[in-house]
């Protein structure tokens, strides 16, 4: 008997919740979410929506300065005449702007709300299996599933950022109930046109890419829709939250970004995506023989309801990506949230190859809890790698224990380059200095106070006006057209650093983002020498006499 045939009792999910077992995982987890949450400043994408949310504290809404710094990735596309930040939704700036009102401007402050969202996100997970599966012999697939998510690296870097990944992953999960029940009722329909809203607001791409996969998955699977008046329910409470967005972000600027001919590169970067460190191409090859007919509309809906989820999960994560294949960019930042859904195949996987044959079963949990050689080493035997730095052990795209590299980081900390940069001018410069710096601007203006120009920006006639600091990172950036960005033309063409700068050289490496959360770019262990130092230049005091 299916929970949903089941007569109703007085028990809840929440029953579940006394599972011993679960609630190690629990701690665990909740353990690797929040240890060592400050450890690390902000890198810059981070820094954007910190310090959009240190703006909201101030002025109620996401200005885009204070009135001394211009907080802009996008060579000022983002913002209008008012100066009110329109490039992305807003969800993810308030639940900064929230713990920053808690906890003040830290960095624990900012990412411990989204933080905790992940917790909670590992308690739905196991809540969810077991209310759809509450026979004594499911609970194995529950404790699985929440147990690869805990412990799961490439999700867990994203989990810990002070931005929207974890919201993202929430609202998934609580719209599936409308779509993985037998017969959805309308409050699950009203819940799943909520949490589209909410994850509209979150970012909308998530929802623009999984909007038709799930709808797409459910008419695969059981050839046909919820009932009208579920459908109805989530229309209407979707589009009360939905509809808003459309008049105050500027959707139509990234729009026009739309680039059709990209799409067989998108859709070559996000089979890389899936196979180094979401599905590896091992399971990834079995799940499409397995679910072959069913996705071709050529078998019936399956009567084994684990395997109907299973289905369910995979098909959703297929029209997810080929969704996303559309869209200009192209990040594993976009897929993050289908995780859930990925350690359901896994244990869904595990445990039917335990009743297969056992030590299988146990082999096939070990691989994927401890190590990722089933994601790079069978790429690695068929030349189809495409791993920037192939023999890298400090990271994921290496054969090393993700845990292992992970706690070490935890443990032993990391000499994170926006840290070294924040370190220096907050020793070294002087209240009043203006501080042009190529890339990176966003931490320096959330962690100080001085006055700093570049990175991504729009030109800025100030920019080539004798800054006091200049910091030209090692590498350049060009903007959307495909020209420098103007901070780096004026580093490189618009000041006579050689003769107007002192050069100083620091210890630390000059690293290109940070604490990044990307697996393709995340590093656990620190450089080693000889590596590319960081170089500031300070304004002599003789070039400013001559001014």
């Amino acid at each position: 008997m299916t929970p949903d045939m089941q007569p109703k009792t007085s028990s809840t999910p929440l029953r579940f919740l006394k599972d011993p077992i679960f609630l190690a995982i629990l701690v665990l987890g909740a353990f690797m979410l929040l240890y060592q949450l400050g450890a690390r400043p902000f890198w810059q994408d981070e820094a954007e929506t910190a310090c959009l949310a240190k703006n909201v504290l101030k002025y109620s809404v996401p200005k885009v300065t204070d009135g001394v710094n211009i907080i802009s990735q996008e060579e000022g596309r983002e913002y209008g005449e008012n100066m009110i930040w329109t490039w992305s939704p807003w969800l993810q700036i308030y639940v900064s702007a929230f713990g920053q009102w808690l906890g003040g401007s830290t960095t624990t402050a900012g990412r411990m709300p989204f933080a905790i969202v992940a917790v909670l996100v590992l308690v739905l997970t196991y809540l969810l299996i077991r209310h759809y599966f509450p026979e004594p012999e499911d609970r194995w697939l529950a404790i699985l599933a929440t147990l690869l998510l805990a412990v799961c690296i490439p999700y867990l870097l994203y989990m810990r950022q002070n931005r929207y990944y974890s919201l993202g992953t929430l609202f998934m999960l609580t719209s599936l109930p409308a779509f993985v029940s037998r017969k959805p009722n309308t409050i699950q329909g009203l819940v799943a046109g909520l949490s589209f809203g909410l994850m509209f607001h979150s970012n909308y791409l998530l929802l623009f890419s999984y909007g038709p996969a799930v709808f797409g998955a459910k008419f695969l699977l059981d050839r046909k829709l919820p009932p009208f008046r579920v459908l109805l329910a989530m229309a209407i409470s979707g589009a009360v939250i939905i509809l808003p967005g459309f008049a105050i972000y500027g959707i139509g600027k990234q729009g026009g970004m739309l680039d059709f001919t990209r799409i067989p590169s998108n859709t070559e970067e996000y089979f890389y995506h899936l196979t180094h460190f979401m599905l590896p191409l091992p399971l990834f090859a079995a799940y499409v023989w397995r679910f072959r007919k069913t996705i071709s509309l050529r078998t019936p809906q399956l009567d084994d309801r684990k395997e109907w989820w299973a289905a369910f999960s995979f098909i959703v994560i297929l029209i997810n990506v080929a969704m996303l294949t559309l869209i200009p960019q192209r990040f594993f930042r976009y897929i993050v949230h289908l995780f859930p859904l990925v350690t359901f195949l896994f244990a869904w996987t595990i445990i039917r190859l335990w009743k297969w044959q056992r030590v299988a079963g146990v082999l096939l949990g070990f691989l994927l809890i401890f190590t990722n050689w089933l994601y790079i080493q069978p790429l690695d035997w068929l030349g189809m790698s495409n791993r920037r730095w192939h023999s890298d052990t400090t990271m994921l795209t290496y054969s090393n224990p993700p845990i292992r590299l992970f706690l070490t980081e935890l443990m032993h900390g990391y000499p994170d380059v926006n840290a070294n940069i924040i370190d220096f001018f907050q020793k070294n410069a002087k209240k009043g200095d203006t501080i042009l710096i190529t890339y990176g601007d966003l931490p320096l203006q959330f962690y100080t106070d001085f006055h700093v120009m570049g990175g991504l920006q729009k030109a800025n006639p100030e920019f080539a006006h004798d800054p006091d600091w200049v910091l030209k990172r090692a590498i350049s950036r060009t903007g959307r057209a495909g020209t420098l960005v103007s901070s780096d033309q004026v580093a490189l063409f618009g000041l006579d650093l050689e003769h107007d700068y002192e050069k100083i050289v620091l210890d630390g490496a000059d690293e290109e983002f940070g604490d990044r959360p990307d697996p393709y770019y995340h590093r656990f262990i620190p450089y080693g020498e000889p590596y590319q130092h960081l170089v500031v230049y300070k304004r002599k005091e003789s070039a400013k006499e001559g001014s």
